[in-house]
């Protein structure tokens, strides 16, 4: 395999990424679905992946949810790897007020007579991954634990449904994109195996076994049967999704978010989903905007690049076009308002230059080019002034309000041409109802 077209190896499970480190040393390893994965030979360079430990600290915390007066807890294991997993909980134990002690038992046969050793000492168990517990002393466990009232934990939702209060357990899902995501940034040359490390899985999922546990006399809390829900409403919107049922998918993702906004694959997931409800939408819509901005049509490619964020604002490239579009729009407002200056229009510029600003307020050319007209014309006020009461001494009100209206778009804090254009306004309308009132009367 060393000498062949491979150029990289993803190894499933433990066993397959030991065999494969045993083999390949110079062919990057990807491993997925590993439980401690420090049994694994970490050193190696071209070696990496997806671990899907949950920390035990989640366990004691649950534990802490569901009742805070407990305080001790018990593990068995029989391998190395089993050690590394149980071994955890001696460093976090006493942060979350707990007892834990975990012990190695080289006899599988004297499984059900250590259980009775602990039984008065136990108030949890937590179940490691480790060959010890196959079918057999899986059943003992679980009946020894509801008969005594133990809190039975384990990393394995299918045995929480066989007998268990409760599992912790990754997001399957999750740790299948993280891995293929680990693999294409090798793939791509972006990243190797040495950079990478090892990933833990950042979401969890909890399973409660109601009936067990009331059978155990185990009261579970509200807040605990909740994210038990939760789980199982994310399971069922993944089913949905799966079965191509997109909509009903939403719905369910969406009730999760609004229970749980911080949940980051609920989120995931959402965005996969309108991803492909809006997907033909989205590309037209697009396709469009392109047109428009490619024929400087600004103003429509906003309008079709809003457009696509309001239906998926997860399409971060359209955000970044409407931007662009925005900007374009901006810039040619001000290049239209320098014109206007440049043809002697200096008050219809100055409007296109506010059109311009209002588009996009940070546009500081358009900004500074306004400041540097508005400079130039303050000079003139006097001279605009004048003319102004002028046409507003003989009543010629049409005549004077555009006047006054200029000055003050040139420099909206001048006093004279405020209060003169609110008199011509007045007279204004004044003439206009006594004309009015003349019509009717004859």
């Amino acid at each position: 395999m060393e000498k062949g077209n491979t150029s990289l190896l993803v190894a499933i499970g433990p066993a397959a990424a030991k065999v494969a480190q045993k083999y390949l040393q110079s062919i990057p390893i990807v491993f997925s679905m590993v439980n401690s994965p420090k049994s694994l030979n970490l050193a190696a360079d071209n070696l990496c992946g997806v671990s899907m430990d949950v920390s035990i600290a989640e366990f004691f915390k649950t534990l802490n949810d569901i009742n805070p007066e407990i305080r001790r807890v018990h593990s068995f294991y029989s391998t190395d790897e089993g050690a590394l997993q149980a071994g955890e909980g001696n460093y976090n134990d006493l942060k979350y007020h707990l007892l834990y002690s975990a012990e190695k038992l080289d006899k599988p046969e004297a499984f059900a007579s250590s259980l009775e050793k602990v039984k008065e000492t136990t108030n949890a168990f937590y179940m490691v991954s480790d060959p010890l517990y196959n079918k057999e002393r899986f059943e003992i466990l679980s009946n020894f634990c509801k008969k005594n009232g133990i809190i039975l934990m384990t990393s394995f939702p299918t045995l929480v449904k066989l007998g268990a209060t409760f599992a912790i357990s990754p997001d399957y899902s999750k740790i299948g994109v993280l891995t293929g995501q680990m693999v294409n940034r090798i793939l791509a040359g972006s990243s190797s195996c040495s950079k990478e490390g090892v990933i833990l899985p950042k979401e969890s999922s909890l399973y409660i076994n109601e009936a067990y546990a009331k059978e155990s006399g185990v009261t579970l809390p509200q807040t605990i049967r909740d994210r038990a829900r939760l789980t199982r409403l994310f399971s069922a919107g993944v089913n949905l999704m799966n079965d191509g049922k997109l909509k009903s998918a939403r719905i369910v993702f969406e009730a999760i978010l609004k229970k749980d906004p911080e949940n980051k694959s609920a989120k995931s997931y959402l965005d996969l989903i309108l991803q492909k409800l809006t997907r033909s939408k989205t590309d037209s819509l697009m396709a469009s905007a392109d047109r428009y901005f490619a024929n400087r049509n600004y103003t429509a490619a906003a309008s079709e690049y809003r457009k696509i964020t309001k239906i998926n604002p997860n399409i971060t490239i359209a955000e970044k076009k409407y931007k662009e579009a925005i900007l374009g729009l901006s810039e040619q407002q001000r290049a239209r308002a320098n014109s206007y200056d440049r043809q002697g229009l200096p008050f219809v510029a100055i409007k296109t230059y506010q059109q311009s600003l209002a588009t996009l307020a940070t546009n500081n050319r358009a900004s500074s080019e306004l400041a540097a007209l508005r400079a130039r014309e303050r000079r003139k006020i006097p001279v605009y002034l004048q003319n102004g009461i002028n046409e507003y001494d003989k009543r010629n009100y049409e005549t004077a309000i555009p006047v006054f209206e200029n000055i003050l778009l040139v420099d909206s804090s001048n006093k004279q041409a405020q209060e003169y254009l609110r008199l011509s306004k007045k007279k204004q309308e004044a003439i206009q109802r006594l004309k009015a009132k003349l019509k009717r009367d004859f």
